[in-house]
């Protein structure tokens, strides 16, 4: 089609003031700053990991196997006197009844609802602990898959002398007052309460929770609470997500220093000790450092098959 003249001339003009309309346009407005200034926020980077625990099935088939593995490491642990997971533990233990000692979150309550929350919502670090514990007070968690079928089956559970299992849970959330509250350990009500509405409830239930600060020596490091149970218990079981759980004086330590330590105890996994898996944090992530670009550069400072070739 051939246009005429002015038609051709219109056309023209058309676009020249569009180019100009373009090149004095405002510049896009920047980006927004970030919430927490130049601090990474609470849970950076955990997307994938958080997502791993909420939707797949892998995570729900790991856990659910871990924990029928250590049922069945039970059948056999309570019947045997010399058999103990805590390496301080040794000798001829019939005299003591049997327990377990786990952890609590992302053990046995199951925390990726509000880690997904906190990713939504930019948290900065200052805010977390009030964040956290808000969440503690709802009273909701859900149970981490196995683990409520297993705690049930393991508590109907008796030695050779007819004492039954006794479970410890011995947790890192905090004893701190809250207001409005005259409890001194408002978080160890809210998890008993927690645990209740799963159908966990016990007689000894209160005193089974082994919170951190309830006692000035119950610091983060666990060893201490683990030694108060073993004074009056054989621990038959040690499950957790931690390397600390099972553990003392890892929790800052190197990853090749942590991954010694685990080959040190080759033959506590799966058998005494259990891990379930967390990858959206923990002292395994502390260990790695703040630039996770460098990590993944980096070689990964583990040992295969824990020199056994």
């Amino acid at each position: 089609m051939i246009l005429s003249r002015p038609i051709r001339a219109g056309i023209i003009l058309a676009v020249a003031l569009g180019v100009a309309g373009c090149a004095t346009q405002a510049p896009s407005p920047a980006s927004p700053p970030k919430p927490c200034g130049a601090a990474p926020t609470f849970a950076e980077g955990g997307e994938r990991s958080t997502l791993w625990i909420r939707t797949s099935a892998e995570f729900r088939a790991v856990s659910e196997q871990t924990y029928r593995a250590a049922l069945t490491a039970l059948a056999e642990g309570r019947a045997t006197s010399v058999w103990t997971a805590e390496p301080t533990q040794t000798g001829d233990l019939a005299a003591l009844p049997p327990a377990i000692v786990m952890d609590i979150d992302e053990t046995v309550l199951d925390n990726s609802a509000p880690q997904a929350q906190m990713l939504l919502d930019e948290t900065c670090f200052g805010e977390f602990a009030s964040v956290w514990d808000a969440w503690v007070a709802r009273r909701s968690a859900p149970a981490v898959p196995g683990a409520v079928e297993f705690i049930r089956a393991a508590r109907a559970l008796k030695d050779p002398q007819g004492r039954p299992v006794r479970i410890f849970f011995i947790t890192n959330r905090e004893c701190s007052r809250r207001d409005g509250n005259e409890s001194a350990c408002p978080q160890q009500d809210d998890t008993a309460a927690n645990l209740r509405t799963l159908g966990l409830d016990s007689p000894t239930l209160p005193d089974d929770l082994m919170i951190k600060g309830e006692r000035p020596e119950w610091v983060s490091e666990k060893l201490s609470r683990r030694l108060e149970v073993a004074r009056q218990y054989r621990i038959v079981l040690n499950v957790g997500d931690d390397l600390s759980d099972f553990l003392p004086e890892v929790r800052r330590q190197t990853v090749s220093v942590r991954d010694q330590a685990r080959c040190a105890h080759d033959s506590e996994w799966g058998r005494r000790w259990f891990m379930i898996p967390n990858p959206m944090y923990g002292s395994w992530l502390v260990a790695l450092g703040p630039d996770a670009g460098a990590a993944l550069a980096g070689e990964p400072q583990v040992l295969e098959d824990c020199g056994r070739r």
